[in-house]
């Protein structure tokens, strides 16, 4: 299963080290469980010098967004190797209160395509009518008020992850997809990724945001988003053909090689040379958008 390899070394590494001054540590699944299902990850806590409620404190700090009223005790009726083992498998998790109010976000269920056509960026020219005098501003407001400007989807999408890291009761996955979020960084200021944005964070992080590495780097590297960002859905080999008037793709792009490998990957001491950016964008040639302008997906 694609969440199996990251909860297995998760859980026996301490949960990725986070926990380790609580002292946790991880079995193997015993025999006859498969190591996808929540009995696979069995924790153990030896001695430890903390206080029991040190060291709840220190995960709940650790493995979440800390704690709030009445955590301690829930988590110390429950157990702490309890509780690590429960935050492993988050789909297990009710979490009917956080669902219902982000049933109030439309836009987090709404696609690319939806979001371009519901939110779509006010003409430029608009502006020009504005200095000119041919248009109040009263009027901009009213052809274009703020609920149905872009910026909606953005400030819908920032009210989900404070709502999911106050409240979510699946306060481990929360912090991976915040923290892979942050690693495989897109910026929405950059032409059409904030309609993209929603669905990055839905489609490529969140489903991964447990699983394996390699799936969390192909889930990235396809989306529109990020193909948009780092302009891949713009690269292709030298001698491609330039469309009438000069406009479409102009040759190699370099951007997202070089990420994937300095950011994403090997780490900018890696032992890359330019040469190997240079190859690693040509094997990316062609992944590119579909209509990208009109929130198209991966080809």
């Amino acid at each position: 299963m694609a969440r199996t390899w990251l909860r297995v070394t998760l859980a026996s590494l301490g949960v990725l080290a986070l926990a380790a001054w609580s002292g946790v540590t991880a079995a193997a699944p015993p025999p006859g469980v498969s190591a996808s299902s929540p009995a696979a990850v069995q924790i153990t806590l030896p001695a430890s010098p903390l206080m029991e409620e040190q060291k709840i404190l220190h995960v709940l700090n650790r493995l979440g967004y800390g704690p709030r009223p009445g955590d301690v005790e829930r988590v110390e009726g429950m157990g702490l190797a309890a509780y690590l083992q429960q935050q492993l498998y988050p789909e297990a998790i009710p979490d009917r209160a956080v669902e219902q109010k982000l049933k109030n976000l439309t836009t987090l269920t709404m696609t690319s395509a939806e979001l371009m056509r519901e939110f779509p960026q006010p003409d430029p020219k608009l502006r020009q009518k504005i200095a000119t005098g041919e248009l109040s501003r009263a009027e901009m407001m009213e052809m274009f008020p703020p609920e149905k400007r872009p910026i909606r989807i953005i400030g819908e999408l920032q009210s989900a992850k404070l709502i999911r890291a106050i409240e979510s009761e699946r306060q481990l996955e929360e912090v991976m997809v915040d923290f892979w979020f942050n690693h495989f960084n897109v910026f929405a200021g950059k032409g059409a990724v904030k309609w993209m944005l929603v669905s990055y964070e839905r489609d490529a992080i969140r489903p991964h945001a447990l699983g394996k590495f390699r799936d969390l780097v192909l889930a990235t590297a396809r989306h529109p988003a990020m193909l948009f960002y780092l302009d891949n859905w713009m690269s292709v080999k030298s001698d491609f053909p330039s469309r009438p008037g000069g406009k479409g793709p102009k040759g190699l792009n370099e951007n997202y090689a070089r990420e994937l490998m300095e950011l994403h990957t090997l780490g900018v001491d890696g032992g890359y040379t330019q040469k190997d950016v240079v190859e690693v964008a040509r094997c990316f040639t062609g992944w590119t958008i579909d209509r990208p302008r009109e929130g198209g997906g991966f080809v």
